[in-house]
């Protein structure tokens, strides 16, 4: 950096560092994310080392909730004074980084920082979590849906689509969307909300599932949140604080940048690959936020979560059986009227669409498409088991008719 930029990059740290409250810490990478400059965690902690002391420093910690060892006194001084801010610090030097993390409420551009999307966490009692909420999860193709309306019939509810594709327009046959009559049946939320040229973020999706939820509650009915697509369904549970919205003009040049060099500049950087780091779109957001993740929350009130599970030779039929039916539907007009209008954005990168792009290009046979699509969703039904799986508070059940004994119980109980 010039010596103006680096100038004007210090008071920024150095403003941001001042308003960091009590009992509650930064990270180096963090820091320099939300100042403009998402690789620049080693300058940051340069500016720590020299900064005025009168500055609130103990607040920062490395990545993993470390102690700075260049801190007056080492890691011992660093230990004592942020101790005695009520933080925990362990035998080697290092705090909860999850639970002590503090985002901005809001920066405004005049101080030269990106605004956030930050939510403040939500309160954990009935007062915020009106009622009760059910949730239906599993892999692609084994139930859900058909679960979800039956329940709703039951029990008087309303179904909001968790699903990172049915969100999209024209994408109908290739998501295997809730036909117009089941939409009829029993109302269903958040699908058709937007073009795939304008693709939303799991924020979006929180922020709009929440107030769909709110207000179904508020008419007494049941909120039932459906999908395949874990990272919303967790968004939503488990109340997700979400990272800083990246400096545009950082994303621009990421964005032109292949997957290796994304990767070597996350090495270089010494920030940790995201979980997929074969995904541009993950690597980038790593950089912009210098490795800080999504922050979560325990699982929200009165929430049951219902994982509908069948044996993997009947789910393997039933995906082969399902993809069979969308090309009878028409899925090859659907995929080629779609990238006609809008190219292959992001949304058409994705099973059921993205194996056409050989196929219109003369390289490989239908057959061999529809071949591809179903070798990819069996293998995304596999990271879909493995994702849910994670989840302890998921009851689950290998046969629809349990869930109604399930469900029965739970909203009893909510009821005394």
């Amino acid at each position: 950096m010039s010596g103006k930029v680096e100038h004007s990059f210090r008071e920024r740290v150095e403003a941001l560092v001042a308003r960091i409250p009590r009992g509650r810490v930064m990270t180096y990478g963090q820091i320099a994310a939300l100042c403009g400059q998402a690789n620049a965690a080693q300058i940051v902690g340069s500016i720590a080392h020299f900064s005025s002391p009168s500055l609130p420093w103990q607040r920062v910690v490395n990545r993993y909730g470390g102690l700075a060892s260049g801190y007056p006194g080492g890691r011992q001084g660093h230990k004592q004074v942020i101790e005695a801010e009520g933080i925990k610090v362990s035998k080697n030097y290092a705090i909860d980084i999850n639970k002590h993390i503090w985002w901005p409420e809001d920066i405004t551009n005049s101080s030269g920082i990106i605004p956030t999307i930050h939510e403040e966490p939500l309160p954990a009692d009935r007062a915020t979590f009106k009622g009760p909420l059910l949730v239906i999860v599993g892999e692609t193709a084994s139930g859900k849906s058909a679960l979800a309306i039956q329940l709703a019939e039951k029990f008087g509810g309303e179904i909001i689509a968790a699903d990172s594709r049915t969100i999209y327009k024209g994408m109908d046959i290739g998501t295997a969307k809730p036909s117009a009559s089941d939409q009829m049946k029993i109302p269903h939320h958040l699908i058709d909300i937007t073009t795939p040229d304008r693709p939303i973020t799991v924020a979006d999706f929180k922020q709009q599932a929440e107030h769909i939820i709110s207000d179904i509650s508020d008419r007494g009915k049941l909120p039932i949140l459906v999908g395949g697509t874990g990272l919303y369904i967790n968004s939503v549970i488990f109340n997700f604080q979400f990272r800083p919205i990246g400096n545009p003009k950082l994303r621009k040049r990421l964005s032109v940048m292949s997957v290796q060099a994304l990767q070597n500049r996350l090495i270089e950087e010494d920030i940790p690959l995201p979980n997929n780091s074969l995904n541009p779109r993950h690597l980038i957001r790593s950089i912009e936020s210098g490795g800080i993740t999504a922050l979560s929350q325990p699982l929200r009130p009165s929430t049951l979560i219902v994982g509908l599970m069948i044996d993997r030779p009947i789910l393997t039929e039933k995906i082969m059986a399902r993809v069979e039916k969308m090309f009878n539907e028409g899925l090859e007009i659907e995929v080629l009227s779609l990238v006609k209008t809008y190219g292959w954005v992001p949304p058409l990168q994705t099973i059921g669409y993205q194996e056409f792009q050989l196929y219109f290009a003369g390289q490989q046979s239908l057959d061999e498409t529809k071949a591809k699509i179903i070798r990819n969703t069996l293998a995304y039904a596999r990271r879909q088991r493995t994702w849910f799986k994670r989840n302890n508070s998921i009851r689950w059940i290998t046969q629809q008719i349990e869930a109604v004994d399930i469900v029965t119980t739970f909203l009893n109980k909510k009821q005394l």
